[in-house]
């Protein structure tokens, strides 16, 4: 009933089915917010969010979108998957952090983490900040300064170890912008510079108020049944990829066994609510997609190839080489891209250079 596709094919529908395709761009804030939905759960380099992530999905991507959508309560950003022990805490544009849907954030975080505990810090600025944070609640970075009684400079940087740690997060974006040197230095300045002494405090600028307060992370929702937590998980999947063939996972973080998502995705095939077949040549196990994934592929096996070429980074989820593509895997590096032509890769030096021209191309 369902021709199956090759692996190129699969390739030209994921470009779509992500809207990173010539003229499969979203649009406003509305785009914006479908994208976060479509990757949430999915962790790469802090700094290519809105360097290439979003600007490849959405048309004309403003940073003021992202911005209403963390400050209405609709998007949080954090560290989803734990960090191991014995690995860096100092933040960088590298830096492993998801985009999410705040209601989503309890069950995202069990299925990344399982019941792993965090590794705590053990002195210093962010072991104050955390004690502080657990015992007050949310707070802006200025009450942290006279809660905590350390420099400004020294809260920041321990809010910064938390944040690769998993623990915090902030209401704003601005808060990781500012991680990623997008803050102008007058707000470095205002910042950095000592507490005031005495009752009256003053004006302090504008960096706080646009960052938001900082709080914790829930914790992960431990009293959700597995069967409930592999289907979500199974159902996010599908939201993501359309047609899950197992080796797309090789990027996901996932603490749930394969066995207990393979088992949800059975159950919502004997519900009717997704299809189970051989949808993409050349991989063994099972597959599953949504009805709308298979007119899609079978759209996409109509549909003349003729050059089109989509320009992605190279920490972007779709670049599946070595895993969807033939050939060595391309490190998902911030500072190369991936060409695609028809849903090929191209190999070479025009597959991975340096970034300068993010985004798509017309054919």
């Amino acid at each position: 009933e369902i021709e199956p596709v090759t692996a190129q094919d699969f390739m030209r529908f994921l470009l779509r089915w992500q809207h990173v395709a010539p003229g499969t761009q979203g649009l406003g804030g509305r785009g914006v917010l479908a994208a976060i939905e479509q990757l949430q759960g999915f962790e790469v380099a802090a700094g290519d969010w809105e360097r290439s992530l979003l600007p490849a999905r959405v048309e004309g991507y403003r940073p003021e979108w992202l911005d209403g959508l963390c400050l209405s309560g609709e998007v949080a950003w954090a560290r989803v998957a734990p960090r191991r022990e014995g690995s860096g805490a100092s933040p960088s544009r590298s830096s492993p952090l998801s985009l999410l849907l705040r209601e989503d954030l309890p069950w995202l975080l069990r299925a990344a983490r399982g019941e792993e505990p965090l590794v705590e810090p053990r002195r210093g600025a962010a072991q104050d900040v955390l004690a502080c944070l657990r015992e007050r609640g949310a707070l802006f970075h200025r009450e942290l300064v006279e809660r905590v009684g350390r420099l400004p400079v020294e809260i920041e940087e321990g809010l910064w170890e938390l944040v690769t740690r998993g623990y915090v997060t902030a209401d704003g974006v601005a808060a990781l912008r500012g991680l990623l040197g997008a803050k102008s230095r007058w707000e470095r300045r205002v910042r950095r510079q000592r507490a005031r002494r005495g009752l009256r405090r003053g004006a302090r600028g504008l960096a706080a108020v646009a960052e938001g307060r900082w709080s914790l992370l829930p914790e992960p929702e431990l009293g959700i049944e597995t069967e409930s937590l592999a289907e979500a998980v199974a159902e996010q999947l599908l939201a993501r990829w359309g047609v899950v063939v197992r080796d797309v996972l090789a990027r996901e973080n996932l603490a749930l066994p394969w066995r207990e998502v393979v088992w949800a995705f059975r159950r919502l095939e004997a519900r009717g609510s997704i299809r189970g077949g051989r949808f993409v040549t050349g991989f063994t196990g099972e597959q599953f997609a949504l009805p709308a994934a298979v007119e899609g592929l079978r759209a996409t096996r109509r549909r003349p190839r003729n050059g089109e070429r989509v320009i992605l980074a190279a920490t972007d989820p779709l670049n599946l080489s070595g895993i969807l593509c033939p050939g060595p895997r391309i490190p998902a590096h911030s500072h190369h891209e991936v060409v695609f032509v028809d849903g090929a890769l191209v190999r070479g030096d025009e597959a991975v250079r340096e970034v300068g021209s993010l985004g798509v191309s017309p054919p």
